[in-house]
Protein backbone atom coordinates (compact mmCIF):
# COMPACT_ATOMS: atom_id res chain seq x y z
CA UNK A 1 0.00 0.00 0.00
CA UNK A 2 3.00 2.68 0.89
CA UNK A 3 4.24 1.80 -2.74
CA UNK A 4 0.73 3.03 -4.21
CA UNK A 5 1.03 6.14 -2.21
CA UNK A 6 4.40 6.92 -2.42
CA UNK A 7 3.76 6.20 -6.98
CA UNK A 8 0.68 8.21 -6.89
CA UNK A 9 2.41 11.17 -5.20
CA UNK A 10 5.01 11.11 -7.78
CA UNK A 11 2.56 11.18 -10.69
CA UNK A 12 0.43 13.70 -9.25
CA UNK A 13 3.47 16.08 -8.45
CA UNK A 14 4.69 15.24 -11.98
CA UNK A 15 1.11 16.04 -13.85
CA UNK A 16 0.86 19.34 -11.72
CA UNK A 17 4.42 20.41 -12.70
CA UNK A 18 3.02 19.96 -16.35
CA UNK A 19 1.05 22.85 -16.59
CA UNK A 20 -1.31 23.98 -19.32
CA UNK A 21 0.62 27.48 -19.98
CA UNK A 22 3.87 24.29 -20.50
CA UNK A 23 2.02 22.10 -22.75
CA UNK A 24 -0.01 24.66 -24.50
CA UNK A 25 1.29 25.12 -28.38
CA UNK A 26 2.37 28.76 -29.33
CA UNK A 27 -0.37 30.29 -31.42
CA UNK A 28 0.95 32.22 -34.73
CA UNK A 29 -0.91 34.86 -36.24
CA UNK A 30 -2.19 35.36 -39.24
CA UNK A 31 0.78 37.11 -40.44
CA UNK A 32 3.03 35.14 -38.71
CA UNK A 33 1.90 31.75 -40.58
CA UNK A 34 1.32 33.69 -43.68
CA UNK A 35 5.15 35.14 -43.25
CA UNK A 36 6.65 31.48 -42.58
CA UNK A 37 4.45 29.72 -45.60
CA UNK A 38 6.43 32.72 -47.95
CA UNK A 39 9.80 31.80 -45.93
CA UNK A 40 12.48 30.27 -49.11
CA UNK A 41 13.77 31.12 -52.19
CA UNK A 42 11.66 32.31 -55.35
CA UNK A 43 12.01 31.93 -58.64
CA UNK A 44 11.89 30.52 -62.02
CA UNK A 45 9.38 33.62 -63.18
CA UNK A 46 6.12 32.32 -65.28
CA UNK A 47 2.52 33.80 -66.62
CA UNK A 48 3.91 37.65 -66.75
CA UNK A 49 2.51 40.43 -67.47
CA UNK A 50 4.15 43.41 -68.41
CA UNK A 51 4.22 47.01 -70.18
CA UNK A 52 6.59 45.40 -72.90
CA UNK A 53 8.39 42.63 -73.68
CA UNK A 54 11.83 43.70 -72.90
CA UNK A 55 10.53 44.55 -69.40
CA UNK A 56 9.08 40.85 -68.88
CA UNK A 57 12.46 39.51 -70.56
CA UNK A 58 13.91 41.67 -68.00
CA UNK A 59 12.07 40.10 -64.82
CA UNK A 60 12.33 36.61 -66.00
CA UNK A 61 15.45 35.98 -63.90
CA UNK A 62 14.16 37.10 -61.22
CA UNK A 63 14.84 35.44 -57.22
CA UNK A 64 13.70 36.65 -54.31
CA UNK A 65 14.68 35.20 -50.95
CA UNK A 66 11.99 36.09 -48.06
CA UNK A 67 13.28 35.24 -44.51
CA UNK A 68 11.71 35.62 -41.24
CA UNK A 69 12.83 35.88 -37.79
CA UNK A 70 12.67 33.36 -34.61
CA UNK A 71 9.63 34.46 -33.96
CA UNK A 72 7.95 33.93 -37.52
CA UNK A 73 7.99 37.84 -38.56
CA UNK A 74 9.57 39.37 -41.81
CA UNK A 75 12.71 39.67 -41.69
CA UNK A 76 15.30 39.86 -44.75
CA UNK A 77 14.20 40.11 -48.74
CA UNK A 78 17.20 39.46 -51.11
CA UNK A 79 16.51 39.28 -54.73
CA UNK A 80 19.11 38.54 -58.04
CA UNK A 81 18.44 38.86 -61.48
CA UNK A 82 16.73 41.89 -62.20
CA UNK A 83 18.24 44.68 -61.84
CA UNK A 84 15.17 46.96 -62.96
CA UNK A 85 13.28 45.79 -60.07
CA UNK A 86 14.44 45.48 -56.74
CA UNK A 87 18.25 46.65 -57.72
CA UNK A 88 19.86 42.86 -57.07
CA UNK A 89 20.10 44.18 -52.98
CA UNK A 90 19.26 43.06 -49.77
CA UNK A 91 17.12 44.46 -47.03
CA UNK A 92 13.98 43.95 -45.57
CA UNK A 93 10.68 43.16 -45.81
CA UNK A 94 7.38 43.80 -43.42
CA UNK A 95 3.34 43.61 -43.77
CA UNK A 96 1.97 46.63 -44.93
CA UNK A 97 0.49 47.10 -41.86
CA UNK A 98 -0.99 44.75 -38.80
CA UNK A 99 -3.75 43.19 -40.44
CA UNK A 100 -2.71 42.27 -44.10
CA UNK A 101 -1.18 38.94 -45.42
CA UNK A 102 -1.23 40.23 -49.05
CA UNK A 103 0.21 43.52 -48.90
CA UNK A 104 4.36 43.90 -48.75
CA UNK A 105 6.74 46.67 -48.37
CA UNK A 106 10.20 46.12 -48.80
CA UNK A 107 13.03 48.97 -47.42
CA UNK A 108 16.75 48.92 -48.91
CA UNK A 109 16.16 47.79 -52.21
CA UNK A 110 14.17 49.42 -55.17
CA UNK A 111 13.39 50.95 -57.44
CA UNK A 112 10.17 48.80 -56.77
CA UNK A 113 9.29 49.17 -53.00
CA UNK A 114 5.83 47.29 -52.39
CA UNK A 115 3.54 44.51 -53.76
CA UNK A 116 0.85 42.81 -53.28
CA UNK A 117 1.08 39.06 -53.06
CA UNK A 118 -1.25 36.27 -53.96
CA UNK A 119 -0.68 32.70 -53.05
CA UNK A 120 -1.20 28.98 -53.98
CA UNK A 121 -3.55 27.05 -52.28
CA UNK A 122 -0.30 24.22 -51.54
CA UNK A 123 1.76 27.32 -51.73
CA UNK A 124 4.28 26.17 -53.97
CA UNK A 125 3.62 29.30 -56.29
CA UNK A 126 3.11 32.97 -55.75
CA UNK A 127 2.32 36.03 -57.64
CA UNK A 128 2.76 39.51 -56.63
CA UNK A 129 1.17 42.65 -58.56
CA UNK A 130 3.39 45.66 -58.53
CA UNK A 131 3.05 49.26 -60.86
CA UNK A 132 6.58 50.55 -61.38
CA UNK A 133 6.87 54.51 -61.91
CA UNK A 134 10.56 54.44 -63.13
CA UNK A 135 12.39 51.43 -63.35
CA UNK A 136 16.00 52.00 -64.30
CA UNK A 137 15.69 55.31 -66.39
CA UNK A 138 13.69 53.02 -68.79
CA UNK A 139 10.24 54.82 -69.93
CA UNK A 140 9.41 51.74 -71.61
CA UNK A 141 9.39 49.70 -67.94
CA UNK A 142 6.66 51.92 -66.32
CA UNK A 143 3.19 50.40 -65.71
CA UNK A 144 1.47 47.24 -64.19
CA UNK A 145 2.96 44.16 -63.68
CA UNK A 146 2.22 40.79 -62.56
CA UNK A 147 4.78 37.68 -62.08
CA UNK A 148 4.08 33.93 -60.46
CA UNK A 149 7.23 32.49 -58.95
CA UNK A 150 7.93 29.16 -57.97
CA UNK A 151 9.22 27.84 -54.83
CA UNK A 152 12.63 27.11 -55.40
Amino acid sequence: MKKYTILLLVIASFSMSCTEDKLSVHEFSDQQIAAKNLAGDWGAAFNIVAPDIESADAIRLLTMLFTVDENGNPDKFLSDGSLSTFGNKTGTWAWADGSTTTDVVLTEVGPISSFSISYSDNIDTITILFNAVNAAGRGSAIGSYQVSFQRL
